[in-house]
């Protein structure tokens, strides 16, 4: 586990340190309406990918790490449903001519959705293979190709809205030829010899995950879609901006669960296999609230030279998308067990229950207290995810959540979150205060952790 998460920090800590720079390009080279019409398109392409290839990705990715999996004919299902989706996908185009918005850019929103679909596949596609060094270099790769086209579209041929898009399109199509060079996907372009009991065991279970995609578009991203529609598309674009810090939290523990799910796959059945779970479940706990509680206490000083002027209010929002983030990187962690037991439809039951309350939130809170509401709906939707995953995967391991880093964790947090409103230095000295608390009642899970990567850096 600890080497496949070294391989796994190698491709997302350097390929979201990349994005996390790139907000500043951003906010100066597109206004708030710019950038809120940009995030509203990638919004929809984040749930249209899914659909058009039945999420196959998923199937493709969880069924190669069989033991007795045939990746070859694996690959081949998915590169065929990715192609027939390409085929589905030009319903594309009447669909955005229905919205104002997005109109004028429905070619660009079909290569989009094509070209994510293709470049998540064949990732996955080496995830499935085992191929993780491969994998992570794709993830960097990908990063890159997005970084210097947007700093070339944008910065040099001041390309806005168009620009953006294109950048995106085509660091996909570059990234998707890589993991399909690099996996030898392209053995697979074949619709002979299809095996039709293996695509239906995996229609069966990617098919279930489509829904739960939309789910997750819910609570993700459907307040982006509300804000514009209610509130204004230049709102959408500080909300957008406002997300952005926040999901780091989910970024850096992201590395750790997907390590984790290879080692939750072999070690499925064994004697101390609840012990172990929850031992790895109280570090990830400790961790992810000292991230959480450190990016509340900094999170007015960095956006006020980290974006432009215009952005800055964005901090009101994020104490609490901070907090939901928290917990929905712990719900995340509790649904590796559905991925051990191919439990597609614990995804889906977790994240209906959470989508549906989102709505009704996002609804009844955005016409009274306008972006505020849909902060709050989906911090509090997360939170609820979190809940009903805790109680739902008890059939399979009991996680437990009495200890010290969970509670004390949560009232920090918590704390520190309502404190970001005390905008004076009083205010931020509490919080300081307590993120130091925080450090010290959390020693005994982050400095075994500091110790044993000294000495591993002293033996080289």
């Amino acid at each position: 586990m600890i080497k496949n998460t070294m391989i796994f920090t190698l491709g997302n800590l350097g390929s979201k340190l990349i994005s996390f720079l790139l907000i500043p390009l951003y906010t100066n080279a597109l206004t708030t309406t710019e950038y809120g019409v940009v995030d509203l398109i990638a919004t929809v392409g984040t749930v249209a990918a899914p659909v058009l290839t039945l999420n196959i990705c998923e199937s493709v990715m969880r069924f190669a790490l069989d033991k007795d999996a045939n990746k070859e004919k694996i690959t081949q299902i998915g590169t065929n449903l990715l192609l027939i989706g390409m085929v589905v996908g030009l319903v594309i185009f009447p669909i955005c001519q229905s919205f104002n918005r997005i109109s004028q850019y429905s070619v660009f929103v079909y290569f989009y959705v094509i070209s994510l679909a293709a470049s998540q596949l064949y990732l996955c596609d080496l995830r499935g293979k085992e191929l993780l060094v491969y994998y992570s270099i794709g993830n960097v790769l990908h990063t890159f190709f997005i970084a210097a086209l947007n700093i070339l579209f944008l910065v040099v041929f001041k390309g806005g809205i168009e620009g953006y898009l294109n950048a995106y399109i085509i660091a996909n199509i570059l990234t998707a030829t890589y993991a399909l060079i690099m996996g030898k996907g392209y053995r697979s372009f074949s619709f002979s010899g299809v095996d039709k009991k293996l695509l239906q065991r995996m229609i069966r279970y990617s098919i279930v995950l489509i829904p739960n995609s939309f789910m997750w578009w819910i609570m993700n991203s459907s307040d982006r879609v509300m804000v514009s529609s209610m509130v204004g598309i230049a709102a959408n674009g500080i909300y957008a901006v406002s997300y952005k810090l926040p999901t780091l939290v989910s970024t850096l523990t992201t590395i750790f669960n997907q390590a984790w799910s290879y080692s939750a796959i072999r070690e499925e059945g064994t004697e101390d296999e609840n012990e172990y779970n929850n031992k790895i479940f109280r570090t990830l706990i400790g961790i992810v609230m000292l991230i959480g509680i450190g990016l509340i206490t900094f999170m007015k000083p960095f956006l006020s030279i980290y974006v432009a002027k215009e952005y800055y209010v964005a901090w009101k929002y994020t104490p609490f998308l901070t907090v939901g983030c928290v917990y929905l990187t712990l719900a995340t962690f509790m649904a590796t067990s559905y991925t051990v037991h191919k439990d597609s439809f614990g995804y889906l039951f977790s994240g209906m229950f959470g989508a549906i309350f989102n709505i009704v939130m996002n609804l009844a809170l955005i016409p009274l207290i306008g972006v505020y509401g849909a902060a709050i709906a989906t911090c509090i939707s997360y939170m609820l995810v979190f809940v009903f995953r805790l109680f739902h995967t008890r059939k399979y391991i009991r996680y437990n959540i009495k200890n010290k880093e969970f509670i004390v964790g949560s009232a920090i947090l918590i704390l520190s979150a309502c404190l970001m409103f005390v905008d004076n230095l009083f205010g931020f000295t509490l919080q300081c205060a307590l993120m130091l608390i925080a450090i010290y009642s959390f020693s005994d899970v982050w400095f075994p952790m500091l110790k044993k990567l000294l000495k591993l850096k002293g033996k080289q």
